[in-house]
């Protein structure tokens, strides 16, 4: 190669050099906004979402319209349009797809008779394991819906001790 060539394909090499470390920047910003956006989605919850969890808790099948009715009546808290609230995820294509505050809509669901906690009072229930203990098992004494998660009281059956505030996704049948 000539001097000339090899200066024109070093200048070439690091214009597009420039470029792509410039499109780095911006990947990382777009996926700085999208993990943000993925994080406050956890939040909310559609209406979609909300017909398959009444029907998950209790085989009862509800439609669009008894969600639409609720929001109307502000039961279910601010409505958001998924699509101009997180612009950056993707979203299916068609109607406009609305999203509600999921404390609201729990509360809501939970007064309603429509979402009930996994474990009854008088349960027996494996707690998991912590520096402090191994796992063991304890009886359910009572539960309480905070936020959009059922907390526990669990009585230790080896020690009778009652551990408070135990969420739900941290038990286990026995």
């Amino acid at each position: 190669m000539k001097r000339e060539e090899i200066e024109e394909a070093i200048k070439a090499t690091e214009e597009r050099m420039k470029a792509d470390q410039q499109a780095l920047v911006e990947l990382k910003e777009r996926l700085e906004v999208v993990t943000s956006q993925e994080k406050e989605r956890l939040h909310y919850i559609s209406s979609k979402e909300i017909i398959d969890l009444i029907y998950k808790q209790t085989g009862k099948k509800n439609n669009m319209s008894t969600i639409k009715r609720w929001a109307d009546e502000g039961y279910l808290g601010t409505v958001l349009d998924e699509k101009e609230k997180f612009w950056a995820l993707p979203t299916k294509q068609g109607k406009k797809r609305f999203l509600y505050p999921k404390e609201d809509v729990y509360s809501f669901l939970y007064e309603k008779g429509y979402l009930q906690p996994q474990y009854k009072i008088l349960d027996r229930v494996y707690l998991p394991t912590t520096d402090a203990r191994p796992p063991e098992a304890g009886i359910v004494v009572s539960s309480h819906l905070l936020k959009t998660e059922f907390m526990y009281t669990i009585q230790l059956e080896s020690t009778f001790e009652l551990l408070k505030d135990i969420p739900e996704n941290k038990l286990k049948p026995c």
